[in-house]
């Protein structure tokens, strides 16, 4: 069962960032509100702009989960880095012009037992004309300023900050202004606890668990699929006809052609262990039963915020920024504490510790970790070696580290490796 700690804290990252809009609206010394407003949105459709960031969340006062990025937002381009708590990078994102590059983070090995590392890459054409995904600041395309999302955004912005605006102070010193903000319990917005309580209500209402094997003679697969709602777990037992993909079938996943050599009116795929199965046919439900959910089916993943909350209350928020003369913001800081209780009635408290800062603006220009794979996976290029223009692919890299021409696949690495072993 996979539920991310972000979701869970949804609510409280939200009101943060709440009171993180109010403390940087107030950038402009002495203006009014309307135009301390207008700062933020502008801020948020920032075309070139280096950010580093970090988001840490602890339950009862232990750590559960810290997220440290580096992104550089450009023209056209994004790039983002993914650190651990010790700063070792554990990923990045890259986009431009319909290319998406992912570390995999896939091994095989070679005939030798030499480790290769495999990356992905998702080629989107049809989406050239859009701004690349970013994890930065700069969520929205400067095209997009005077759009109706923004004014839509604004409004929402003016519903939920309301009287917040009073709660922020501002020093001066030298061109450098410091902002900061507190907002206690008694002072959230009532429109900002009635969208607490629909993500509180929404939580937990329905979860697809565990997958667990039960057997498989090589032909019949039989499993059971744990459902979860709330403090009800539903458990399905099914069975389905499988078998191996054939040496043809396999070859033909891999160059797309699957659908004109398989033999069956009917079929799909599924992994059972590290081996692709051809299913047959419908699968078939023999048996299913209702009981109640216990604390260990929705914390089996070792996450206290799996569970289900029945309410959340927002106990404190501070923020602080600094701003330099020309009103580019510099760096955000923001600490917010909530108290949950889950629907078996046991209470957290939950503290999340965030920081952003920020530089280059006007002048970052992301630049692709991978030589080449920016004139090597275009559409075009992939068009006459796969027949289509919208695909994932799989690649290894050279010694150089520049992307290796020859290792272009749409088969997953598995499945590759288990076609070389049979062929071997």
């Amino acid at each position: 069962m996979k539920k991310n700690v972000k979701v869970r804290v949804l609510c409280l990252v939200v009101a943060s960032v709440l009171l993180s809009g109010a403390v940087a609206t107030a950038a402009v010394l002495g203006s009014p509100y309307e135009t301390l407003k207008r700062a933020v949105l502008d801020a948020l459709t920032t075309r070139n702009v280096t950010e580093e960031a970090s988001i840490a969340t602890y339950v009862n006062g232990v750590q559960l989960e810290i997220t440290k990025t580096h992104t550089i937002s450009g023209d056209g381009a994004s790039l983002s880095y993914n650190f651990d708590e010790d700063g070792n990078t554990t990923g990045y994102n890259y986009s431009s012009n319909g290319l998406t590059i992912n570390p995999f983070f896939y091994v095989t090995n070679d005939a030798q037992g030499n480790e290769i590392q495999w990356f992905s890459a998702d080629i989107y054409p049809v989406y050239d004309s859009y701004r690349p995904w970013s994890n930065g600041l700069a969520m929205f395309d400067p095209d997009e300023r005077d759009s109706a999302n923004m004014r839509f955004i604004e409004l929402v912005a003016d519903a939920l900050i309301g009287d917040l605006k009073n709660n922020v102070t501002m020093t001066s010193e030298n061109g450098m202004r410091h902002i900061s903000g507190t907002l206690t319990e008694s002072q959230v917005p009532e429109i900002a606890k009635a969208g607490i309580d629909v993500v509180v209500e929404q939580s937990g209402r329905f979860y697809y668990g565990e997958t667990v094997d039960i057997s498989f003679d090589g032909s019949e697969y039989v499993f059971e699929q744990i459902n979860l709602e709330r403090s009800t777990k539903t458990v399905l037992t099914w069975k389905q006809k499988v078998r191996a993909m054939t040496m043809e079938e396999s070859l033909a996943w891999e160059d797309g052609t699957f659908h004109m050599v398989v033999d069956s009116d009917y079929w799909d795929t599924i992994y059972i262990g590290d081996k692709m199965y051809i299913v047959l046919g419908m699968r078939e439900l023999i048996d299913d039963y209702t009981t109640a959910a216990t604390r260990s089916d929705y914390t089996s993943n070792g996450n206290p915020l799996s569970l289900p909350m029945k309410s959340l209350v927002i106990n404190y928020v501070h923020g602080e920024a600094e701003v330099d003369k020309d009103g580019n913001l510099l760096s955000i800081e923001a600490t917010a504490t909530a108290t949950s209780t889950d629907i078996f009635g046991e209470v957290s408290v939950i503290d999340v510790k965030a920081n952003a800062r920020f530089c280059d603006f006007g002048t970052s220009k992301p630049v692709c970790p991978i030589p080449g794979a920016e004139q090597i996976l275009t559409a075009e290029n992939l068009k006459g070696l796969f027949d289509s223009t919208y695909m994932h692919v799989f690649f290894t890299l050279n010694d150089d580290g520049s992307i290796n021409a020859d290792s272009i696949t749409t088969m997953h690495p598995r499945e590759l490796a288990y076609i070389t072993d049979n062929e071997g």
